[in-house]
């Protein structure tokens, strides 16, 4: 055996290209034509509302589900003949479905074993990427006398001894409190970058997916909206779609008329925004409170910690601002604010 056990591992990720994936249960259909390429040895993330049918897609590439047409490439293979077994996929489940009655050491070593690999080597291998996990102090313990956390790792570990083409993963951390959930978003970039894995990453928690991910897919409504990177995506949405869904607060969403370079009920920076009245959206933290050419009353604060979301009624709609200070401001009172530019998005023109 190898010294380091998933030394050269990088080398070995393997990309994943789905090709025209179409998918119906009954006469829903879930999928049509979805067309999507991961790279080698990128952290990559599906994501979308529940019910979308992200977790229907990973499924797919690993083998659980068949799609109706269309096809896998696991790097330059086709595997849609092939089983779960054969397609040297690493899955961890919302549950982690770790066996109760077995040891942390036998459920990290039962892929290896069913496999037939020798003890001596499964329960070495084992040692090694528990302590590499952290959990080599848990392996003669029980899945129900550890922590979630723990488990999590342990689930983890299973998924990695295999030496997996592609890892994925399906809302994992559901399971986990705010601040486990915090801590491991970073074990598992970090471990990600340590293994040098393919990852795909499904999860309906848009702020975990742009916290981790190298690129990004959202899904809505059967079909996938936008691929890019947690940046182009946020700052550049492509449609009204993940535009709303992207971002926390959300996007405010409101219609302002357009004469003569000016806009009402509010003044936006729109430069280039011939005559009419638009659906825009406008970013909580691109609100700037305390000065400026607007002016809304105050309908609620509320506290989160360093920021304060800022209820504001503009032309009869709630609209949320963030604020660092505010003070001078109490609710129904008026505030004075201005608009960033590069929170605007301009979604759609009335009677286009």
């Amino acid at each position: 055996m190898p010294a380091h056990l998933f030394s050269g591992a990088e080398a070995r990720a393997a990309g994943v290209r789905l090709q025209g994936i179409t998918k119906k249960f009954g006469k829903f259909t879930v999928f049509e034509g979805v067309d999507l390429e991961i790279s080698p040895g990128e952290l990559f993330s599906l994501v979308g509302p529940s019910g979308s049918g992200k977790t229907t897609l990973l499924r797919i590439i690993a083998g659980l589900e068949v799609q109706d047409s269309g096809h896998v490439f696991i790097g330059t293979r086709p595997v849609d003949a092939l089983g779960p077994a054969k397609r040297n996929i690493g899955m961890v489940f919302q549950d982690y479905a770790l066996y109760p009655n077995k040891t942390v050491m036998e459920n990290i070593t039962s892929p290896l074993t069913v496999r037939g690999m020798k003890k001596e080597d499964a329960l070495k291998d084992a040692r090694e990427i528990a302590g590499r996990l952290g959990i080599d102090e848990t392996l003669e313990r029980r899945p129900g006398q550890i922590s979630g956390g723990q488990q999590q790792r342990v689930a983890l570990a299973r998924a990695l001894i295999k030496h997996p083409d592609v890892f994925l993963l399906d809302e994992p951390f559901s399971n986990l409190d705010a601040q486990l959930r915090f801590s491991a978003r970073k074990f598992l970039k970090d471990v990600q970058r340590e293994f040098g894995m393919t990852t795909i990453y499904v999860t309906h928690d848009q702020s975990e997916a742009l916290s981790i991910s190298d690129r990004v897919a959202i899904i809505g409504n059967g079909r996938i909206r936008q691929v890019g990177t947690p940046k182009e995506i946020y700052a550049s949405p492509a449609d009204e779609f993940t535009a709303t869904f992207i971002g926390s607060p959300p996007l405010n969403v409101m219609y302002v008329k357009v004469s003569g370079g000016s806009s009402t009920p509010v003044s936006l920076p729109l430069g280039g925004v011939a005559d009419g009245t638009f659906k825009v959206g406008i970013r909580p933290e691109s609100l700037v409170l305390g000065s400026g050419p607007n002016e809304a009353e105050a309908t609620a604060f509320e506290y989160a910690g360093r920021e304060t979301i800022v209820y504001l009624s503009i032309g009869g709609v709630e609209v949320r601002a963030i604020a660092h200070d505010v003070r001078g401001m109490a609710t129904g009172r008026k505030v004075k604010f201005s608009v960033n530019p590069g929170g605007v998005h301009v979604l759609s023109k009335e009677g286009a």
